[in-house]
């Protein structure tokens, strides 16, 4: 965010000086704007849609259920997919990153709490590293498929994300 303008940024929006400034103070006006809609949509997902998550599943008779909150989730990570590789890339804003994952941790400890009246997730290792394992695991889902040549599609996506709850890949 750094090494652009606001001349860049009404440069490649076709748009003038002017007309930017009517919107926004600045260009991290701009970056607040795009981030905080895409984590009010996240945090409605993550608040309406988590019924129906943090269910026992046999995998090994049923396979894998794909909670409806990570499709939604996953979806909408298509839809703006552009925005997401952006904010999420290498050059993105940290800051936004951070708060997702607090939304993510804050979201699985209400399901943990709902289910089972407890939001520890394991007693095998520290429960800060248990929670890191989580969050940054699914984290590391999206922008690996952000970061692709060829995305794969948002199903395929969801259904590893779900594969990766439920199955140690070693």
């Amino acid at each position: 965010m750094k090494k652009i303008s606001v001349s860049d940024i009404t440069k490649l929006a076709h748009i003038n000086r002017g007309t930017f400034y009517l919107h926004y103070v600045d260009k991290y006006a701009l970056l607040d704007h795009y981030e905080n809609h895409l984590i009010d949509q996240i945090q409605d997902y993550f608040t309406n849609d988590f019924e129906g998550t943090m269910t026992y599943q046999s995998v090994k008779e049923n396979g894998v259920y794909t909670y409806p909150v990570v499709q939604k989730t996953v979806g909408f990570i298509h839809q703006e997919f552009a925005l997401w590789q952006v904010l999420l890339g290498l050059n993105g804003d940290p800051r936004f990153e951070l708060k997702l994952k607090r939304i993510m941790k804050q979201a699985i400890s209400n399901g943990l709490d709902r289910v089972k009246g407890d939001i520890s997730v394991t007693r095998c290792i520290p429960e800060d590293y248990a929670w890191e394992l989580i969050i940054s695991g699914m984290f590391t889902i999206i922008k690996t498929w952000l970061r692709e040549d060829d995305p794969q599609n948002p199903e395929a996506i969801a259904d590893i994300m779900m594969k990766t709850r439920f199955f140690k890949p070693i």
